[in-house]
């Protein structure tokens, strides 16, 4: 399993948010490329995809913003979504059987400064 992104010790837990929980993987069912096309697996911060860290956010999220997801743990904003707005997260796997298998989720999450 992959190692948790670290966050400081010194870094506060700005709020706490409910958040409609998905899953995404970097190929054709979530993102419509195919392995080979030049942005595949690159997301929109231009930082690749991370299974265990990478998560696309909302807008109102900096790139590099951590959030805290309940049962899922720490991951970075570093990708955006034609779907994810306000309130949505969209979480990378590698699987997308995985990303099935969880589905859409209501989860708190902790967003860290």
């Amino acid at each position: 399993m992959p190692a948790e992104p670290e966050v400081s010790e010194q870094a506060a837990v700005a709020h706490t948010e409910t958040f409609e929980v998905t899953w995404y993987t970097a190929g054709p069912e979530s993102t419509g490329k195919q392995p080979g096309d030049p942005g595949y697996g690159v997301t929109a911060s231009g930082e690749r995809v991370q299974a265990g860290k990478t998560i696309a956010c909302p807008p109102e999220y900096d790139f590099g913003t951590v959030i805290a997801i309940e049962g899922v743990g720490e991951r970075v904003c570093h990708d955006r979504g034609g779907h994810i707005g306000a309130g949505r997260l969209d979480v990378y796997v590698e699987d997308v059987g995985q990303a099935r298998e969880n589905g859409r989720q209501t989860l708190e999450a902790e967003v860290i400064e």
